[in-house]
């Protein structure tokens, strides 16, 4: 019951801010968006959680994947679940429509 309220309120606000027009979704001028996508694979053998710019995501070892907007500079950062902690790569126009290996960058 207590998560459905946190839930809740967490919505309400969202849509409070979304409704004063002061939520932007490209908060990072530095980010262009391209088009496609980007898929990260975690093909290391621990589970890691990184940050997309947008979102914390875990992902499993040995194949976990997300993918992400293809958007040039888009920081992929690793994360502690809350905040990134260490600058991966930056998301550039030859990525786009490909697989990126973490283990190319750890």
């Amino acid at each position: 019951m207590k998560k459905l309220v946190i839930f809740a309120v967490a919505v309400m606000c969202l849509g409070a801010v979304s409704a004063t027009g002061t939520f932007s979704k490209n908060e990072n001028p530095t980010e262009n968006p391209i088009g496609g996508t980007v898929k990260i694979v975690n093909d290391t053998k621990e589970s890691l959680m990184i940050h997309t710019g947008q979102a914390h995501v875990k992902l499993i070892s040995g194949g976990g994947s997300t993918s992400v907007g293809c958007e040039a500079g888009r920081k992929i950062s690793l994360s502690d679940g809350s905040k990134a902690t260490k600058l991966l790569f930056k998301i550039d126009d030859s990525m786009c429509g490909k697989t990126v290996k973490l283990s190319a960058y750890l």
